[in-house]
């Protein structure tokens, strides 16, 4: 059986989050059995954008400072990031209320430009992945996701924020390659089965910063701010959010990206065979996510591989004109250029060409992004 630690924090204290994570590293033989003195750590952020902390969108400093003290005991030899999609880490970092932290400590901002390529030999679809080489050459990862819900992927947690291993707006390159959610899935899997292998003989820790998350239209500014005063710990990404989400209570069958992992073997998805550690699952009775609007079961994402189908069956994003700023993140960020401005405007979108990823609600700063009515057409179908 593969562990998950479960432990209750409820507030962004240091000293009370160090003594947590000592706890739950307890259980997986202390963080002494993953890392040695000798060791390059990378510590993977989620800094999806240069929001606040408060809002529970990206890796509270609280949390990231907690973890690099305690790596700090063991080795100064560290380097700390991700990559944003659309704007330059330092920025987002000094947004996010992480940059401080991180000068404070001593610790190696991450530079992702310079690339490297990795591979998955039993892919599905994508064999190759042009990824951070900063990321790549370290002898331990500590991968640091929030919990979250998701639109396009129902809800985001340890393996959906591997993605940030790809450089910026190439991100949105492979939404154009998967340009239907399970696609995606698919693709979100060969890029993590790549990952693993290129961590075969090195060690990953996943630790989940689940004290504030997000609820409904995740994983961004569209999503609202929830306590699941959660913290969760496991060497298995797969495992790790498949605990996750029943400890918010969601759908563990629209957990689509999951699914597909345990199918393939990268670890274990069915919670008969996931010992979990420290707290229970029933600790959290009280703790009850909204999922994303107009979440689609297994039929439904089969059928929106079909371009006529997504048009038809599917809502699309609606620009807010009392909330958008004409910034042009959404334009800048949209994979198939669906999404367009033009200066002094408002953004406008080609629905034919959307291909419904929500990359553009993802980047919004402002939230001026929504779903827009699912069509009766589709109501009927799903």
């Amino acid at each position: 059986m593969t562990k998950v630690v479960l432990t209750k924090c409820e507030e962004y204290n240091l000293d009370l989050i160090k003594q947590d994570l000592r706890s739950s590293l307890s259980f997986l033989g202390g963080l002494e059995s993953f890392i040695k003195k000798s060791d390059k750590v990378f510590i993977k952020l989620n800094c999806v954008g240069p929001f606040e902390a408060e809002k529970g969108i990206t890796t509270h400093p609280v949390f990231a400072q907690a973890v690099i003290q305690l790596v700090k005991e063991i080795t100064t030899n560290i380097i700390i990031g991700d990559n944003p999609a659309t704007k330059d880490l330092t920025f987002t970092l000094k947004k996010n209320g992480l940059y401080d932290v991180i000068i404070a400590e001593g610790v190696e901002i991450l530079d992702g430009r310079e690339s490297t390529t990795i591979v998955n030999e039993n892919c599905h679809i994508y064999n190759q992945f042009q990824v951070s080489k900063s990321m790549v050459d370290v002898d331990v990862m500590i991968n640091l996701p929030k919990l979250k819900t998701h639109s396009l992927a129902y809800m985001t947690g340890a393996e959906k924020n591997l993605f940030g291993f790809i450089f910026g707006l190439n991100k949105a390159g492979w939404h154009v390659k998967a340009s239907n959610p399970l696609e995606f899935g698919e693709a979100i899997n060969d890029l993590y089965g790549a990952i693993l292998n290129a961590f075969k003989d090195k060690k990953i820790l996943h630790i989940m910063d689940g004290i504030i998350g997000l609820e409904g239209e995740g994983p961004s500014s569209g999503g609202i701010t929830k306590k699941a005063n959660a913290i969760l710990m496991s060497t298995d990404a797969v495992s790790l959010d498949r605990v996750a989400v029943e400890v918010v209570h969601l759908d563990n069958k629209k957990l689509f990206i999951n699914k597909i992992a345990g199918e393939r073997g990268y670890g274990e998805n069915n919670l008969e065979n996931i010992e979990v550690l420290g707290n229970s699952i029933d600790d959290f009775a009280d703790i009850n996510f909204l999922p994303p609007k107009d979440s689609l079961g297994n039929l439904g994402l089969r059928m929106l591989r079909i371009k006529t189908f997504r048009n038809v069956l599917l809502e699309h994003p609606v620009v807010m004109h009392n909330s958008c700023i004409r910034c042009g993140e959404c334009a800048k960020i949209c994979p198939p250029k669906a999404m367009t401005i033009k200066a002094g405007e408002f953004p406008r979108l080609n629905k034919s060409h959307c291909i419904r990823c929500w990359c553009c609600s993802e980047v919004c700063p402002k939230n001026a992004i929504k779903k827009s009515r699912r069509p009766i057409i589709g109501k009927i179908v799903f």
